[in-house]
């Protein structure tokens, strides 16, 4: 399992620690509170009479609680999407928009000569373009459709091998906001995952301890 920060100029890994936010330590169990009033007496379980387990949601406790520890691993390149529409660095920003106005994608890889990857841009990134909007929405002059890809495109992307832990991708777009996921062999683009292809493994795949 890797993670590269991948540019024109090379790439770098980049470990797990790296990446994800820290984790905040295991809380102490606190001691158990007694309600004042008899209303809210505590059950035998600690809970307050009006939070004790139905029938049926102890039912559900008790079956979730007894899961099985499973080692199964879903890794990226089993839910990948490939091949991957990409642009060339000298494709145009109107080349761009047709595939973003035509096709049900958000993000689209930029290659070089050789099938290595160059950059990544966005449906967002072509619009606040053409809009005259910097990355931080200030506005400037309209730019035109006709300029070069590469101008506009992030040049250091992240990406993952296709031995890449599914999960850690997933908490990757929502921690780091990350919107997709090359996939790369040796600098060479061999896929791409998207929110989309973790919605369809989680339908295709749903298996609480998979995910946990």
């Amino acid at each position: 399992m890797t993670f590269i920060i991948q540019s024109l100029d090379g790439h770098e890994r980049m470990s797990i620690e790296q990446l994800f936010r820290p984790i905040v330590e295991k809380v102490q169990p606190a001691s158990p509170q007694h309600a004042v009033s008899g209303k809210g007496k505590p059950t035998e379980d600690g809970r307050p009479k009006h939070q004790a387990r139905t029938p049926s949601s102890a039912s559900a406790y008790q079956v979730v609680s007894q899961l099985p520890t499973s080692k199964t691993v879903l890794f990226a390149e089993q839910i990948m999407t490939t091949p991957v529409i990409t642009l060339s660095l000298q494709a145009k920003l109107s080349t761009a928009l047709e595939i973003f106005q035509t096709r049900p994608f958000r993000h689209l890889p930029v290659i070089s000569d050789h099938n290595r990857l160059a950059g990544i841009i966005s449906d967002r990134d072509v619009m606040r373009y053409l809009g005259g909007f910097t990355e931080d929405f200030r506005q400037q002059a309209p730019h035109r459709s006709d300029d070069n890809i590469e101008h506009i495109m992030q040049s250091h992307v992240l990406a993952a091998s296709k031995d890449t832990d599914v999960r850690h991708i997933a908490r990757l777009f929502v921690e780091q906001h990350v919107g997709s996921m090359p996939i790369v062999t040796n600098g060479e683009l061999t896929g791409i995952v998207t929110r989309s292809d973790i919605l369809n493994a989680v339908m295709r795949h749903f298996v609480l301890e998979l995910w946990a």
